[in-house]
């Protein structure tokens, strides 16, 4: 018998021709299983690595919205800071009105007033006469003279009816005087009753004060326009006080003027009210007048004079 007809099971060149016991597939695919686990080991450290370090490490979602998304208000820039000071107590100050100034200088000027209305009435009171005239006749010995005539004017003087009359005329602008005596005084109260009973507009007519002995002297006067005014004369004219608007003047009746002398310092008062002062030096001694002033030439004026007081402390 041919021994090649049966095959050996156990001969291993069939078994290596014929039939494979183990395929060598199977074996590369337990190789692969091995391989895909280990990756899967390595995918799951990597997963559990990634999400302890999202853990540990996440962000403050405040501080990133604040940083991306600013809140207007969330940050503000400094500012200098300026040093503090005492804020005062306020205290309760009266609303000014628009009359309060003038109510102050009017309550001041009455003041005033009243106070040199208080001297005027002591000096009218208390001070010692020197001459004091009514006129009821010439017993001081006034100028009494008709149509006395210069290159100034020509004026008749006359003492008639309780009253001293002056009747002039001017030949030139001129202002005229006839003293109260020569009685010679630094300090002294002076005061007349005058009524312009025919005159210009431009006439004035008051008294002469601290006349010396070279006919410089002060005038003091009124007028028909219801003004007051003050000049000097020391070789020349020097007004001291301007013709001022007065409503102590009576337009058309007798009005009383006063002066009052005392140093420096005089005081004026129209009919008793106190009118104003003023301080000049100028003059410190001398007699006093009474006196018409005329503008224009050819003026006529008729001046009356009364009740004249003259006295000294």
């Amino acid at each position: 018998m041919d021994d090649n007809l049966f095959s050996n099971p156990f001969d291993k060149n069939e078994q290596n021709m014929g039939m494979k016991p183990i395929d060598s597939g199977e074996g590369d695919t337990s190789g692969r299983s091995l391989v895909w686990f280990l990756i899967g080991i390595i995918a799951i450290g990597c997963l559990c690595f990634f999400g302890a370090a999202l853990l540990y490490y996440q962000p403050d979602v405040k501080t990133l919205y604040a940083q991306y998304f600013p809140s207007p208000t969330s940050t503000l820039t400094a500012t200098p800071v300026s040093t503090s000071t005492p804020i005062p107590t306020p205290t309760n100050t009266p609303t000014p009105t628009p009359n309060m100034t003038a109510t102050a200088i009017a309550i001041q000027a009455t003041d005033t007033a009243l106070a040199y209305q208080a001297t005027a009435e002591n000096a009218a009171t208390k001070w010692k006469v020197i001459r004091t005239d009514t006129f009821d006749s010439n017993k001081n010995d006034w100028l009494v003279e008709s149509n006395s005539e210069d290159e100034y004017s020509t004026t008749s003087y006359e003492v008639v009816d309780g009253k001293y009359r002056w009747d002039t005329t001017a030949h030139q602008s001129y202002i005229g005087w006839v003293r109260a005596g020569r009685k010679v005084l630094k300090d002294f109260y002076l005061s007349v009753d005058i009524q312009a009973m025919e005159a210009p507009e431009t006439a004035d007519y008051g008294v002469v004060f601290r006349e010396d002995e070279d006919s410089n002297f002060y005038y003091f006067g009124i007028n028909e326009q219801g003004e007051y005014a003050l000049y000097v004369y020391f070789k020349e004219w020097s007004t001291l006080i301007d013709w001022t608007k007065t409503d102590l003047v009576k337009l058309g009746k007798a009005n009383r003027i006063t002066v009052i002398g005392e140093g420096s310092h005089f005081t004026f008062f129209i009919n008793n009210q106190y009118l104003t002062e003023f301080t000049d030096d100028t003059l410190t001694k001398g007699s006093t007048a009474l006196a018409v002033e005329l503008t224009d030439t050819d003026d006529h004026a008729l001046i009356e004079f009364d009740n004249f007081d003259l006295r000294a402390p």
